[in-house]
């Protein structure tokens, strides 16, 4: 959180987010744990997925729409012709259909090929028939298939118009069933979107929340009546058990050129699990589809991959497709959820919604005027939200949350500057005492920072000039009040648990083998002594000598999946020693808390753990966000609390240790360690004044450069003395700013999140 007094003048030199890691396609993907029964009930679905089973929407309780069966004259059942390979027609078809059911992966095209054959030749090997790859009667009597006459085709009342049978008179009462949308969201007109109005809402809200955080859609569709794409869209010799969700209006496809459907296949001998796929959607944009009950095509179904480290021979992925595979009355409990706390009834978009057509090209976002009225401001592909914006950032927080953890990203400013995370109400002047960031022209910066938000997950983002802006959730803070599944902070002394420059470097997938810079791609483990049920780490992660401009992204191990990455907490340029703070969701180890970090460039890496959130203890802390308080600025008059000399505008020499008393009760205090006027490169580092010793320091929490003004998150244990010390290793000016602190006690939870990119400014790709 690099929070230092809002003067234009104060430039931040260290980015720590990698702006083009943002809206990576989500290539490689894997799939979450299925939603519980529990879970889906409640509505609070964000983070698994929500897969019934098989079976067509009616038997979870929508309706059941009509059939195009063939008008049965002619349509009795034939002698059993043997099926081989070169046969093709609808009883190819019905064949490939009921493989797929018994959990073949293969297309159901009416083509009968050797991937068909070998579909066969498996299934009967399974039921202990003759394994010929022919389809003989008793192979085709197991499978549940028979041979008839295809009858009239399409049947009286049906009328196939190439993609699908919409408007057919024999559809007239189920299409009178099905809602539109009303009004314009974002880019999708009114009235594109058709689904039963339980249903309809979550592909609303899911449209307006991804555009609202950049996602540009071009296209867009959901209700065509029709069987799966995998199978005959028209239906021709099938059974109503290969409707597509379409014709139910409970799936949506947008972008489609973009995001085809494909059957993929290993290369070189690897799985099809490990072939990227082609497609624009980036993870986080899944994600929000999870959190309204979507499930995407992306990940496949039985013919998809659960991890790109399952091996299969081809693998089928539909990137374009979301589907809801829930009962009514969970599309019901999910709404609510998700919306819970709005004033409107019912809410078809979460707070923050865009509902506004964004000009081509550009985007639109809501933004707040010095009054503190919301209103919607579009921007053309060329233009940059000016000085004096105030966005209004939606975090999608549970209820109760009072605070987030962020990361705010600058990027593309023409001028020095500053940005400031406030309340989204009246702001007197376009002058703020304090401030998130402070900007350099051309150049990504960005830092951690724990922002207050209103009952509607919100907060408001000044900026002083013309910029970018990007912010990425890390977690939420809530009173136990609203529910204790959260976890609480623990300190521990400083551990350095990672140095690449002198540590062997190790992987989650080959051990530790030799010293760094660690290789392009390698993924790279962190374990530290933690307390049992941690679930996530409290670090500083140090970028050291990139080669080139890249990033780092750390997760949890089981989530973090090399390769482009749709966050990151570090970014640098080539040489850079840069540095951020960082909450990582964690997992136990038999070398204790693990987590892993990812980059895409050979860089030394340097991890500093300060403490741990987890289950409580007699030890852990309770977090209060407080209004922002400087307690030290060395550029004026400063009191050592110690000794009570007075200095004033006096650089810290090198190697001083600067002493500052913690507001009244805390044992830990959050605050923003900005180095300026640095005199050579350096360091900073805070802590409890008893555990501080002279000379240098075996941990950091900034590293300083000639030149610029460097601003980090901390968070500080407090000595009995009521002090913290901060300990400078090259002459600087110093300021410290308190944003809160961790007091004894459980009164307020942490509930760390996989990290989600809420909103990003800047003009689609």
């Amino acid at each position: 959180m690099a929070t230092v007094l809002a003067v234009s003048s104060f430039a931040t030199a260290s980015p720590v987010e990698f702006v083009a890691a943002a809206d990576a396609p989500w290539v490689t993907p894997t799939v979450p744990a299925k939603c519980t029964t529990q879970q889906i009930d409640s509505g609070n679905v964000a983070g698994c997925i929500v897969a019934l089973g098989p079976g067509l929407p009616e038997t979870r309780g929508w309706p059941a729409p009509p059939y195009p069966s063939p008008d049965l004259a002619g349509g009795t059942v034939l002698a059993w012709v043997d099926l081989t390979i070169g046969s093709t027609g609808p009883t190819v078809v019905k064949v490939q259909q009921a493989l797929i059911d018994f959990g073949a992966t293969i297309a159901a095209d009416g083509q009968f090929g050797p991937i068909t054959a070998a579909a066969v030749t498996t299934f009967q090997a399974d039921r202990g028939l003759p394994a010929t790859g022919v389809v003989d009667q008793v192979t085709a009597t197991s499978l549940g298939v028979q041979n008839t006459g295809t009858g009239v085709f399409p049947p009286a009342g049906w009328t196939w118009l190439g993609w699908g049978y919409n408007g057919s008179t024999a559809l007239f009462e189920w299409e009178q069933q099905l809602a539109r949308n009303g009004s314009q969201i974002g880019s999708v007109k009114s009235g594109q979107l058709r689904s039963f109005a339980d249903s309809l809402p979550l592909f609303e809200g899911f449209v307006a929340e991804i555009q609202t955080k950049g996602y540009v859609i071009g296209d867009a569709g959901m209700y065509v009546f029709r069987c799966t794409a995998s199978t005959r869209k028209d239906c021709a010799g099938l059974t109503r058990s290969s409707l597509s969700n379409h014709a139910y209006g409970l799936a949506l496809d947008f972008n489609t050129a973009k995001n085809p459907l494909k059957t993929y296949y290993g290369v070189n001998g690897a799985s099809a699990c490990q072939t990227p796929m082609l497609t624009d959607v980036p993870q986080w944009v899944v994600q929000v589809a999870e959190k309204w009950g979507l499930y995407w095509g992306g990940y496949g179904w039985s013919s998809g991959c659960s991890s790109p480290s399952q091996v299969k021979s081809s693998a089928s992925r539909d990137p374009m497709h979301f589907e809801f595979n829930g009962t009514v009355a969970q599309a019901r409990a999910i709404l609510a959820f998700n919306t819970a706390g709005s004033s409107s009834s019912p809410v078809v978009a979460p707070p923050g919604a865009v509902t506004a057509p964004a000009p081509s090209g550009g985007k639109c976002f809501l933004v707040a005027d010095a009054k503190g009225a919301i209103t919607t401001r579009c921007y053309g592909k060329t233009e940059v939200p000016g000085a004096n914006t105030r966005v209004v950032v939606a975090t999608g927080a549970p209820a109760g949350t009072t605070a987030a953890l962020v990361n705010i990203t600058t990027t593309g400013a023409a001028d020095n500057g500053y940005i400031t995370a406030e309340a989204c109400g009246a702001a007197p002047n376009n002058f703020r005492q304090w401030s998130n960031g402070n900007v350099r022209p051309d150049r990504a910066v960005a830092s951690a920072a724990v922002v207050p938000i209103d009952a509607q997950g919100r907060f408001c983002l000044y900026q002083s000039t013309a910029m970018h802006t990007i912010v990425d959730v890390q977690g939420y803070f809530s009173p136990t009040a609203f529910g204790t599944n959260g976890s609480y902070y623990t300190p521990v002394a400083a551990q350095r648990t990672t140095d690449t420059r002198v540590k062997p470097v190790c992987s989650p997938l080959i051990g530790c083998k030799g010293l760094g810079p660690i290789n392009p791609g390698v993924e790279l483990s962190n374990t530290a002594r933690a307390l049992d049920g941690a679930t996530a780490t409290v670090a500083n992660i140090t970028a050291v000598g990139g080669v080139g401009t890249g990033y780092i992204t750390a997760d949890a191990c089981a989530t973090l999946i090399p390769g482009p990455q749709t966050r990151s907490v570090v970014n640098f340029a080539k040489g850079d020693t840069v540095a951020n703070f960082a909450v990582v969701p964690s997992a136990p180890s038999p070398q204790g808390s693990e987590f892993c970090t990812y980059s895409p460039n050979s860089v030394h890496e340097i991890i500093d753990v300060q403490g741990f959130f987890g289950p409580p203890t007699a030890s852990s802390l309770s977090f209060t966000l407080q209004t922002p308080s400087r307690i030290v600025d060395t550029r004026g008059c400063w009191t050592d609390p110690a000794t009570q000399a007075q200095r004033c505008n006096q650089r810290n020499g090198a190697g001083n240790i600067v002493r500052m008393r913690a507001p009244a009760g805390a044992e830990a205090v959050v605050v923003n360690l900005t180095a300026m006027d640095a005199q050579s490169a350096g360091y900073v580092t805070a802590n409890s004044c008893a555990s501080m010793v002279a000379g240098p320091q075996a941990q950091s929490n900034l590293n300083a450069v000639v030149g610029s003004p460097v601003a980090n998150m901390a968070i500080v244990p407090v000595g009995a003395d009521g002090m913290i010390c901060v300990y400078v290793s090259s002459s600087m000016h110093l300021a410290v700013d308190v944003m809160g602190t961790f007091t004894r006690g459980v009164a307020v939870q942490f509930r760390p999140v996989t990290p989600v990119r809420v909103h990003d400014s800047r003009p689609p790709a």
